[in-house]
């Protein structure tokens, strides 16, 4: 899904509109997500024909946006089924593992997570503000402490170590909300995680207008409940880019009448992740259009490799291969939910 992922690479988008025929050719496809994106009759006409679209949104300095959206023959309920089987929706070659935490997050739920070698090596050269790794200044010396011993343990000791930082930093997240996270403390300046969520979400106008409720509830998180609203947490390690990036998700499912919110829309929100992204936020949805259905998702990703010297050349790179990519795995996602319901 996100749904296949990420901050470095893939990130997705919806489209809505009317649900009765009369009002489509008035209303603009992409209304729910105005004023950010906007339907074109080219848009209409390449969806009409079974095409996909995507295009890059204008964000801000440190961040990329993406939209894409493609047909889709099968309803949100099927949508909600398979982000409820979040595995078996994300399972692809650049996904090594992955798990969904249980109510309340354990140990035994991250079992399979391993640190990959490079990152383990990293370890010994990281200094807080100087380190490949997001993490705090506590959390690197924990690490380093246990990565100090020899012998054949060493290795098991770090990914247990590794392990129980995760859980610690889900735990947290889970009962206080990104305000109670640490801030990771792998480049020169700290990075507050709550605020690069926050940054993020006002970028996401819609939400804000069509959703109010829900923005709070993703903002305020656990502090803001709303009734309706289903959510669960999983972990991820993806190959994005040179390094394997683990993190932790939330998602979150509502329901919509199908013409002022879409039949199903899902936001992830990035609890926290290993390298690359300080923060992500995205919305997956199943919207109508008359007789039709489209899926598709957006996602604005905070990533640290637009600071420096080199930002603006690593941004179009990026750029272009997101607008490549996109449209491919969102299509790999509308095949999988067309093609029945997930596995048990």
């Amino acid at each position: 899904m996100t749904t296949h992922g990420p901050a470095i690479l893939l990130l997705f988008l919806v489209t809505l509109s009317s649900g009765d025929v009369s009002a489509q050719e008035s209303t603009d496809l992409f209304a729910f997500f105005g004023p950010s994106v906007t339907a074109t009759q080219e848009d209409r006409q390449h969806l009409d024909t079974g095409g996909t679209v995507a295009r890059v949104i204008p964000g801000t300095t440190h961040a990329i946006t993406i939209f894409s959206a493609t047909p889709l023959d099968a309803s949100g309920d099927r949508l909600i089924a398979w982000i409820r089987r979040i595995a078996a929706l994300k399972q692809s070659a650049y996904v090594q593992a992955i798990g969904r935490f249980s109510n309340p997050p354990q140990l035994a739920d991250l079992a399979t997570l391993t640190l990959d070698d490079g990152d383990v090596d990293e370890l010994q050269r990281c200094r807080p503000g100087r380190c490949g790794l997001k993490l705090a200044a506590a959390e690197l010396a924990e690490l380093q402490r246990v990565s100090q011993g020899t012998g054949t343990e060493r290795a098991g000791l770090v990914q247990d170590a590794f392990r129980r930082l995760v859980l610690r930093r889900v735990q947290t997240y889970v009962t206080s909300g990104h305000a109670a996270l640490p801030d990771q403390d792998d480049h020169r300046a700290p990075v507050s995680l709550q605020a690069a969520f926050s940054a993020l979400l006002q970028q996401f106008v819609f939400l804000r207008l069509h959703l109010p409720d829900v923005t709070e509830y993703m903002d305020h998180w656990p502090h803001r409940p709303v009734a309706d609203v289903e959510s669960f947490l999983y972990w991820s390690k993806e190959h994005f880019g040179a390094k394997p990036v683990i993190s932790a998700t939330q998602l979150s499912i509502l329901r919509g009448d199908g013409r002022l919110v879409p039949e199903a829309v899902i936001v992830g929100k990035q609890v926290f992740a290993t390298h690359y992204s300080d923060g992500s936020l995205s919305v997956t949805a199943v919207v109508r259009d008359g007789p039709r259905r489209y899926l598709a998702y957006i996602n604005e990703s905070d990533l640290d490799v637009l600071d420096g010297f080199w930002g603006g050349l690593a941004r179009r790179i990026l750029e272009r291969r997101m607008r490549s990519e996109a449209p491919k795995v969102l299509e790999t996602l509308r095949h999988r939910l067309e093609s029945g319901e997930p596995p048990p």
